[in-house]
């Protein structure tokens, strides 16, 4: 029981997560251009997070679960991607 409550809380945190990134990288495509060195700051560090994220789901789920969170986020960064390029 302990557990499932443990999980159900650290997915809410990992949506919170995923959202706010979205948030923040909508934000630099909005403000700055791509060649701008804020803009490119803001994705590096967001990248950064990005791979915390990543390491902290495999301490934390098993194999297959991190294989379908890192295929949302890879999702999630392609649309973001081709949003921005458009």
């Amino acid at each position: 029981m302990q557990a499932q409550k443990i999980d159900e809380v650290f997915e809410l945190y990992y949506e919170n997560m995923r959202k706010s990134i979205k948030g923040i990288e909508e934000i630099l495509k909005i403000n700055f251009l791509e060649k701008d060195i804020y803009h490119k700051m803001g994705m590096d560090n967001l990248n950064a997070l990005h791979e915390n994220i990543i390491e902290l789901l495999k301490h934390t789920y098993s194999p297959r679960e991190v294989r379908m969170r890192l295929r949302e986020i890879e999702h999630d960064e392609k649309i973001a991607q081709v949003t921005f390029l458009e």
